[in-house]
């Protein structure tokens, strides 16, 4: 059965839950959190039997990555090569719904399964998020909240319905404030490419690709 912790929309959690939680997530146990896009489930990076758990209570193909959430732009130079696109879109976009598509540094390898060649990396804007990710210690593996091929989640009653009985915190903020999954764009080379549009526009991603043209 899993703790549900319910907290107003656009609060904080008490110090004493949010170092628990960070605490969790840290050794594994399985969060589901809110996002400034969508509700997520996500666990350690560090350990790959938490991505191999979320894979089972998603019902997600192993075929798919499953992205890092990280804290900081300072924190994602370490898990990912950066690239000058990278660094253009990471400036104007983070802490926000943009995921980028790099190749994992010697570190990053750890966040992901030797077959994959590319990690997918996000700052989010959520501050509640923030600060259980800087709380943790640890980047997260994460996806959207929901069973694969299924809309994504937006409101913690859906995700309290759904997962109650497979994860082990359920953070229940209310509503996401973005309600739309992030944009994912692969900057790991050149040409950058739009994979998935979402939150972010694609003609602002271009606009903020330019700056330095």
């Amino acid at each position: 059965m899993s703790e549900i912790i319910k907290v107003a929309p656009g609060d904080a959690l008490p110090p004493e839950t949010l170092q628990r939680v960070a605490a969790a997530a840290k050794g594994c146990k399985i969060i589901c959190f809110p996002t400034d896009t969508v509700y997520g489930l996500g666990s350690t990076g560090l350990i790959k039997a938490a991505a191999r758990r979320i894979y089972q209570i998603k019902d997600r193909s192993t075929l798919k990555p499953l992205p890092i959430l990280v804290c900081s732009t300072a924190e994602a130079r370490k898990w990912a090569e950066w690239t000058p696109a990278a660094e253009l879109l990471a400036r104007a976009f983070w802490p926000g719904p943009l995921t980028l598509v790099l190749r994992p540094t010697a570190d990053g390898r750890l966040l992901t399964f030797a077959e994959y060649q590319t990690i997918a990396i996000r700052v989010p804007g959520l501050p509640l998020l923030s600060a259980l990710l800087q709380a943790s210690g640890v980047p997260w593996v994460s996806t959207s909240a929901n069973t694969a091929g299924k809309p994504a989640l937006t409101e913690g009653a859906a995700v309290t319905e759904q997962f109650k009985d497979q994860v082990d915190f359920i953070i229940d903020a209310g509503s996401c404030p973005g309600g739309v999954e992030s944009t994912l764009v692969d900057a790991s080379g050149e040409p950058v490419r739009i994979v998935r549009e979402g939150a972010v526009p694609s003609a602002a991603i271009l606009a903020a690709l330019k700056q330095d043209a």
